[in-house]
């Protein structure tokens, strides 16, 4: 049985993790809170910009699931990129000796 999530990137996202990673002293310089105010946004608006996509979502057991998931997110903010994925069994054969592991699996888009 396959499952399937959502990726993309959606502001809300973007805001908590610049929040996490942006610094609060740069150059042995301590920013004051609209400085780093500023930066955060500098960071949001870099990572909007770009072409980066994460799993937004956690998996669910249907698709039509994961595309209500999406209308969430537009209606909730901005977002771009959105995507319903299904974890699939990789094509990848193991190499020749080595141990049986567990099959491995990869993320595709749904088509």
């Amino acid at each position: 049985m396959s499952t399937f999530a959502v990726f993309g990137m959606a502001e809300h996202y973007a805001r908590e993790e610049a929040r996490k990673n942006t610094p609060t002293v740069i150059l042995k310089v301590q920013l004051t809170e609209s400085q780093w105010l500023e930066a955060v946004e500098r960071r949001i608006e870099k990572t909007m910009s770009g072409t980066r996509s994460v799993q937004l979502s956690h998996m669910f057991d249907a698709p039509q699931f994961a595309e209500q998931y999406i209308e969430l997110l537009r209606k909730a903010g901005r977002c771009r990129d959105l995507k319903v994925r299904a974890k699939v069994k990789a094509d990848k054969k193991p190499a020749k000796g080595a141990k049986k592991k567990a099959p491995s699996t990869e993320w595709r888009d749904l088509a």
